[in-house]
């Protein structure tokens, strides 16, 4: 760490730190946080979700499900008082100030923070001079400059879908000027994934995470528009710059975003990635040998269970993948065994229906994992009040996380470990048909008119 003696001896040595840092908070986990230093603001301030008062005692979680820094860790205390502030827009604001264990620069603190919400927020973390004061000068023109070391913290991705020779020139050009570090990437070389244990990741042809560059420039996306939506969220979820910001604020329009969303925002989806060479490049063994014999290919742009085929082997790989020959992007997944699915209708924060499709037969046997036959032969209407728990928590958690009012939550249970996954999230529920149409159409009926007097 640098230091710098003040011109009064008597003052103690001071640290030097850059306008962003990032810091620890142990008590939460040893994830490194992205802070603001803001030597404009007197507190320093936290994002805290399910912050909440009872009988004397505070609880809040550090951070929200769209942080790749959240752990769900609830924190407890009765040493907090209530602060009135100034929030950015000059107005006054009521906060909940606690103290919390931060590692900075390589010491340990006990600092004062003040719990907001953050969430739209590139730092979830800011600190103010009262923390600065008698510890550290700003040395505005750095930044991270206690950070352990970033391998490409220099380096400015430049994404686009061109691959021709006047854009690979703009970016030497780039690279030429002002000591500019420029990286140019495509879209179809990135590695988008979902791991086993529900954490998204993506990375560039180096192996290296996307994440791990200050900055991603989306020069061009008209083409990939929802691999945009799906990285964006990814860079949000890691506290990542980006330009431009409406490709962050976009609609997730196929399964590839949805099932990052989903992943960012703690909900679990069956272990995914993304193809998008025709498989030329790997084989099913390859693919055997990360998700298992029984994988499933489809296409994230199709529904109803379209151009979505299960293989078993080599053959099958074979068979369903010149099937899928005229799709640009394929979505491999994970099969998971199952029972079959569950439909849960979520309006808001209330369970309409929820009806459960068991398995069933079908004459295509790249098509045995799909339980929807025709005149919902299979469907069954679970009462709401006796269905799963868990279910049900997860469905709502899903909808809300992809900030869908109104959704019909695909789900199905590992028949082996009895863990619950999403399958997808749809938009815009069947209404007019299925099971109980008519049921259906009254409750949203109810809704609508309940949320329309609620204005």
């Amino acid at each position: 760490m640098k230091t710098v003696i003040p011109s009064d001896k008597n003052q103690a040595t001071y640290g030097v730190i850059g306008t962003t840092e990032f810091a620890v908070f142990p008590e939460n986990s040893d994830i490194p946080v992205p802070v603001k230093v803001d030597t404009g603001a007197d507190g320093s301030s936290v994002w805290a979700t399910e912050v909440n008062e009872q009988d004397g005692e505070l609880s809040f979680i550090l951070f929200g499900p769209s942080s790749a820094c959240y752990t769900g860790k609830v924190f407890t205390t009765r040493s907090f008082r209530l602060a009135k502030i100034k929030n950015s827009f000059g107005d006054d604001e009521f906060r909940y100030r606690v103290k919390l264990a931060l590692v900075i620069a390589g010491k340990k603190y006990r600092a004062s923070f003040t719990l907001a919400n953050r969430a739209n927020n590139r730092f979830p973390v800011l600190i103010g001079k009262r923390f600065l004061r008698n510890r550290f000068l700003v040395d505005v023109s750095l930044h991270n400059v206690n950070t352990p070391v970033i391998p490409s913290q220099n380096s400015v991705i430049l994404l686009t879908s061109r691959n021709d020779e006047a854009t690979t020139n703009l970016a030497k050009d780039m690279n030429s000027s002002d000591g500019a570090t420029i990286e140019l990437c495509h879209y179809q070389d990135l590695t988008y994934e979902i791991t086993a244990e529900g954490k998204p990741r993506i990375l560039l042809p180096s192996g290296e995470d996307i994440a791990a560059h200050p900055l991603v420039y989306f020069k061009a996306y008209r083409r990939y528009p929802d691999h945009a939506v799906a990285i964006a969220k990814y860079l949000q979820y890691r506290h990542v710059r980006f330009i431009d910001y409406e490709v962050g604020n976009a609609l997730s329009s196929t399964k590839l975003s949805e099932m990052f969303m989903l992943a960012i925002g703690g909900v679990l989806v069956p272990p995914t990635c993304l193809n998008m060479d025709g498989f030329s490049s790997v084989s099913y063994e390859q693919l055997a040998s990360k998700f298992g014999p029984e994988i499933v290919l489809k296409d994230p742009a199709s529904d109803r269970g379209k151009n979505n085929y299960v293989v078993s082997n080599a053959v099958e790989f074979a068979n369903a993948v010149k099937r899928l020959e005229h799709i640009q992007t394929i979505l491999v997944q994970k099969f998971i065994p199952n029972n079959g699915f569950y439909r849960v209708l979520c309006f808001g924060d209330e369970i309409a229906q929820v009806v459960h499709r068991t398995t069933s037969s079908h004459k295509n046997a790249l098509k045995r994992h799909l339980n929807k036959p025709y005149g919902s032969t299979n469907a069954t209407l679970i009462p709401v009040e006796s269905a799963n728990a868990e279910m049900i928590s997860l469905a709502l958690k899903a909808a809300l996380t992809m900030g869908r009012n109104i959704a019909g939550v695909d789900l199905i249970q590992d028949t082996n470990t009895g863990i619950w996954y999403i399958i997808e999230v749809n938009y815009n529920p069947e209404m007019l048909g299925g099971i109980d149409a008519k049921a259906k159409q009254q409750a949203l009926s109810k809704y609508l008119t309940r949320e329309g007097a609620s204005q």
